[in-house]
Protein backbone atom coordinates (compact mmCIF):
# COMPACT_ATOMS: atom_id res chain seq x y z
CA UNK A 1 0.00 0.00 0.00
CA UNK A 2 1.19 3.56 -0.72
CA UNK A 3 2.45 5.70 2.13
CA UNK A 4 0.74 8.50 4.00
CA UNK A 5 -0.61 11.38 1.93
CA UNK A 6 1.94 14.21 2.23
CA UNK A 7 0.88 17.24 4.26
CA UNK A 8 2.47 20.50 5.39
CA UNK A 9 4.08 18.62 8.29
CA UNK A 10 5.59 15.84 6.16
CA UNK A 11 8.81 17.68 5.30
CA UNK A 12 11.22 19.55 7.59
CA UNK A 13 10.53 23.27 8.05
CA UNK A 14 13.84 24.01 6.34
CA UNK A 15 12.30 22.90 3.02
CA UNK A 16 9.91 25.34 1.38
CA UNK A 17 7.24 23.68 -0.72
CA UNK A 18 3.61 23.76 -1.80
CA UNK A 19 1.62 20.53 -1.60
CA UNK A 20 -1.21 19.92 -4.05
CA UNK A 21 -3.41 17.04 -2.81
CA UNK A 22 -4.62 14.23 -5.04
CA UNK A 23 -7.62 15.46 -7.09
CA UNK A 24 -9.81 12.70 -5.68
CA UNK A 25 -9.29 10.03 -3.06
CA UNK A 26 -6.09 8.81 -1.44
CA UNK A 27 -2.97 9.14 -3.59
CA UNK A 28 -1.22 6.14 -5.10
CA UNK A 29 1.64 8.29 -6.41
CA UNK A 30 3.70 11.32 -5.40
CA UNK A 31 5.06 13.75 -8.00
CA UNK A 32 7.97 16.01 -7.02
CA UNK A 33 8.18 19.18 -9.13
CA UNK A 34 11.37 21.26 -9.38
CA UNK A 35 11.22 24.70 -10.99
CA UNK A 36 13.98 26.29 -13.05
CA UNK A 37 16.55 28.87 -12.00
CA UNK A 38 15.17 32.22 -10.84
CA UNK A 39 11.69 30.92 -10.03
CA UNK A 40 9.83 29.71 -6.91
CA UNK A 41 7.59 26.74 -6.17
CA UNK A 42 4.40 28.73 -6.89
CA UNK A 43 4.42 28.32 -10.66
CA UNK A 44 4.90 24.58 -10.54
CA UNK A 45 2.18 24.24 -7.90
CA UNK A 46 -0.16 25.79 -10.47
CA UNK A 47 1.18 23.39 -13.08
CA UNK A 48 0.41 20.47 -10.77
CA UNK A 49 -3.18 21.69 -10.44
CA UNK A 50 -3.48 22.01 -14.22
CA UNK A 51 -2.11 18.51 -14.83
CA UNK A 52 -4.61 17.10 -12.31
CA UNK A 53 -3.01 13.68 -12.44
CA UNK A 54 -5.31 10.98 -11.04
CA UNK A 55 -4.50 9.62 -7.58
CA UNK A 56 -1.34 11.72 -7.43
CA UNK A 57 -0.25 14.07 -4.66
CA UNK A 58 2.17 16.74 -5.86
CA UNK A 59 4.95 18.46 -3.94
CA UNK A 60 6.30 21.58 -5.63
CA UNK A 61 9.70 22.26 -4.07
CA UNK A 62 11.39 25.64 -3.84
CA UNK A 63 15.10 25.74 -4.53
CA UNK A 64 17.11 26.52 -1.38
CA UNK A 65 19.53 29.18 -2.65
CA UNK A 66 18.92 32.84 -3.51
CA UNK A 67 20.26 33.96 -6.87
CA UNK A 68 23.50 35.96 -6.66
CA UNK A 69 23.92 39.70 -7.28
CA UNK A 70 20.53 40.54 -5.75
CA UNK A 71 18.59 38.86 -8.55
CA UNK A 72 15.07 37.68 -7.73
CA UNK A 73 14.23 33.99 -7.37
CA UNK A 74 16.04 30.86 -6.28
CA UNK A 75 18.47 28.30 -7.66
CA UNK A 76 19.23 24.63 -6.98
CA UNK A 77 23.01 24.83 -7.13
CA UNK A 78 25.80 26.02 -4.91
CA UNK A 79 27.27 27.90 -7.83
CA UNK A 80 26.01 29.02 -11.23
CA UNK A 81 28.25 28.89 -14.29
CA UNK A 82 27.19 31.65 -16.66
CA UNK A 83 27.08 30.88 -20.38
CA UNK A 84 25.85 34.06 -22.03
CA UNK A 85 22.26 34.59 -20.94
CA UNK A 86 21.81 30.98 -19.85
CA UNK A 87 21.91 30.42 -16.08
CA UNK A 88 20.95 26.75 -16.17
CA UNK A 89 23.59 25.05 -18.31
CA UNK A 90 25.79 23.84 -15.49
CA UNK A 91 25.58 23.88 -11.69
CA UNK A 92 27.26 22.37 -8.65
CA UNK A 93 24.95 20.49 -6.31
CA UNK A 94 27.23 19.53 -3.43
CA UNK A 95 25.11 20.98 -0.61
CA UNK A 96 22.11 22.81 -2.02
CA UNK A 97 19.53 21.27 -4.35
CA UNK A 98 20.94 17.78 -4.01
CA UNK A 99 20.41 17.85 -0.22
CA UNK A 100 16.89 19.26 -0.56
CA UNK A 101 15.81 16.59 -3.03
CA UNK A 102 17.53 13.77 -1.15
CA UNK A 103 15.95 14.82 2.17
CA UNK A 104 12.49 14.97 0.55
CA UNK A 105 12.82 11.49 -0.94
CA UNK A 106 14.15 10.00 2.30
CA UNK A 107 11.24 11.51 4.21
CA UNK A 108 8.71 10.07 1.77
CA UNK A 109 10.34 6.64 2.08
CA UNK A 110 10.14 6.89 5.88
CA UNK A 111 6.42 7.67 5.50
CA UNK A 112 5.87 4.36 3.70
CA UNK A 113 6.20 5.37 0.06
CA UNK A 114 8.08 3.05 -2.32
CA UNK A 115 10.48 4.30 -4.98
CA UNK A 116 8.16 3.06 -7.77
CA UNK A 117 5.44 5.39 -6.44
CA UNK A 118 7.64 8.51 -6.59
CA UNK A 119 7.83 10.61 -9.79
CA UNK A 120 9.77 13.71 -10.83
CA UNK A 121 9.11 16.64 -13.15
CA UNK A 122 11.85 19.24 -13.54
CA UNK A 123 12.48 22.22 -15.77
CA UNK A 124 15.94 23.49 -16.70
CA UNK A 125 18.12 23.65 -13.61
CA UNK A 126 15.47 21.76 -11.63
CA UNK A 127 15.71 18.89 -14.12
CA UNK A 128 19.51 18.94 -13.92
CA UNK A 129 19.14 18.57 -10.14
CA UNK A 130 16.97 15.46 -10.57
CA UNK A 131 19.44 13.94 -13.02
CA UNK A 132 22.19 14.66 -10.51
CA UNK A 133 20.33 12.78 -7.78
CA UNK A 134 19.35 9.81 -9.94
CA UNK A 135 22.86 9.38 -11.30
CA UNK A 136 24.59 9.70 -7.94
CA UNK A 137 22.10 7.80 -5.81
CA UNK A 138 19.19 6.23 -7.67
CA UNK A 139 16.84 3.60 -6.29
CA UNK A 140 19.48 0.88 -5.97
CA UNK A 141 21.91 3.13 -4.09
CA UNK A 142 19.47 3.78 -1.25
CA UNK A 143 18.64 0.14 -0.66
CA UNK A 144 15.60 -0.36 -2.90
CA UNK A 145 15.09 -3.07 -5.49
CA UNK A 146 12.91 -1.19 -7.98
CA UNK A 147 13.23 1.99 -9.99
CA UNK A 148 11.45 5.29 -9.38
CA UNK A 149 8.14 5.80 -11.14
CA UNK A 150 9.55 8.09 -13.80
CA UNK A 151 11.13 11.44 -14.57
CA UNK A 152 9.97 14.14 -17.00
CA UNK A 153 12.84 16.48 -17.87
CA UNK A 154 11.96 19.70 -19.69
CA UNK A 155 15.03 21.38 -21.11
CA UNK A 156 17.25 19.54 -18.64
CA UNK A 157 20.46 17.58 -19.18
CA UNK A 158 22.92 15.51 -17.17
CA UNK A 159 25.29 18.11 -15.71
CA UNK A 160 29.06 17.90 -15.88
CA UNK A 161 29.22 17.24 -12.13
CA UNK A 162 28.07 13.69 -12.92
CA UNK A 163 31.24 11.85 -13.85
CA UNK A 164 29.70 8.39 -14.13
CA UNK A 165 29.93 6.60 -17.48
CA UNK A 166 27.96 3.34 -17.75
CA UNK A 167 29.08 0.97 -20.51
CA UNK A 168 27.16 -2.09 -19.27
CA UNK A 169 23.44 -1.89 -20.11
CA UNK A 170 22.66 -4.11 -17.13
CA UNK A 171 23.99 -1.40 -14.81
CA UNK A 172 22.01 1.48 -16.28
CA UNK A 173 19.23 3.05 -14.24
CA UNK A 174 15.82 1.49 -14.94
CA UNK A 175 13.92 4.66 -14.02
CA UNK A 176 12.05 5.70 -17.21
CA UNK A 177 12.94 9.18 -18.49
CA UNK A 178 11.12 11.52 -20.87
CA UNK A 179 13.23 14.44 -22.11
CA UNK A 180 11.48 17.35 -23.85
CA UNK A 181 13.01 20.39 -25.51
CA UNK A 182 12.94 22.68 -28.53
CA UNK A 183 15.41 23.53 -31.26
CA UNK A 184 18.78 25.03 -30.29
CA UNK A 185 18.18 24.42 -26.58
CA UNK A 186 20.11 22.40 -24.04
CA UNK A 187 18.78 19.07 -25.34
CA UNK A 188 21.36 18.58 -28.05
CA UNK A 189 22.25 15.32 -29.75
CA UNK A 190 25.26 14.96 -27.46
CA UNK A 191 23.07 15.57 -24.40
CA UNK A 192 20.61 12.91 -25.60
CA UNK A 193 23.42 10.39 -25.98
CA UNK A 194 24.62 11.09 -22.44
CA UNK A 195 21.18 10.48 -20.95
CA UNK A 196 20.82 7.25 -22.94
CA UNK A 197 24.23 6.11 -21.72
CA UNK A 198 22.98 6.25 -18.12
CA UNK A 199 19.30 5.22 -18.37
CA UNK A 200 17.74 2.19 -20.08
CA UNK A 201 14.29 3.63 -20.86
CA UNK A 202 14.64 7.07 -22.50
CA UNK A 203 12.31 8.90 -24.87
CA UNK A 204 13.26 12.28 -26.34
CA UNK A 205 10.64 14.67 -27.72
CA UNK A 206 11.75 17.75 -29.67
CA UNK A 207 9.12 20.46 -29.94
CA UNK A 208 8.83 22.34 -33.22
CA UNK A 209 9.99 25.70 -31.86
CA UNK A 210 13.11 27.54 -30.82
CA UNK A 211 14.45 27.04 -27.32
CA UNK A 212 13.28 24.84 -24.50
CA UNK A 213 10.93 26.50 -22.03
CA UNK A 214 7.75 25.02 -20.67
CA UNK A 215 4.92 23.41 -22.62
CA UNK A 216 2.98 25.99 -24.63
CA UNK A 217 -0.14 24.06 -25.61
CA UNK A 218 -1.98 20.74 -25.48
CA UNK A 219 0.04 19.33 -28.38
CA UNK A 220 3.33 19.88 -26.53
CA UNK A 221 1.85 18.57 -23.30
CA UNK A 222 0.57 15.36 -24.90
CA UNK A 223 3.84 13.35 -24.63
CA UNK A 224 4.05 14.28 -20.94
CA UNK A 225 0.50 13.12 -20.27
CA UNK A 226 1.13 9.92 -22.25
CA UNK A 227 4.20 9.23 -20.14
CA UNK A 228 2.26 9.63 -16.90
CA UNK A 229 -0.69 7.58 -18.20
CA UNK A 230 1.73 4.71 -18.88
CA UNK A 231 3.49 4.83 -15.52
CA UNK A 232 1.09 6.07 -12.84
CA UNK A 233 -0.17 3.51 -10.34
CA UNK A 234 -3.79 3.30 -9.23
CA UNK A 235 -5.80 2.06 -6.28
CA UNK A 236 -9.11 2.13 -8.13
CA UNK A 237 -8.26 1.95 -11.84
CA UNK A 238 -7.28 4.72 -14.25
CA UNK A 239 -10.20 7.14 -14.91
CA UNK A 240 -12.12 6.72 -18.14
CA UNK A 241 -10.41 8.54 -20.98
CA UNK A 242 -7.01 8.84 -19.29
CA UNK A 243 -5.81 5.51 -20.67
CA UNK A 244 -6.53 6.77 -24.19
CA UNK A 245 -3.51 9.07 -23.86
CA UNK A 246 -1.17 6.09 -23.94
CA UNK A 247 -1.26 5.97 -27.76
Amino acid sequence: MPGKAPTSSTLPKSITCTIVPSPKGDPANVLLLLHSVGDTQAGFANLAKSLSLPETACISLCAPKNLPFGLQGYQWGEDVVFHGQDLSLDVKFAQAGFKTLKTTIEKLLSEGWKSREIFFLGWGQGAICVFDYLCREGAEAVGMTSEFGGFVSIGGIVGSEVKTVVTDDAKKSTTPVLVCGGRNGLVTGKAEERVKSLFKDVKVVKWDREGDGMMNDAKEAMPVMQFFSRRLLSRTGIPEGFHELQG
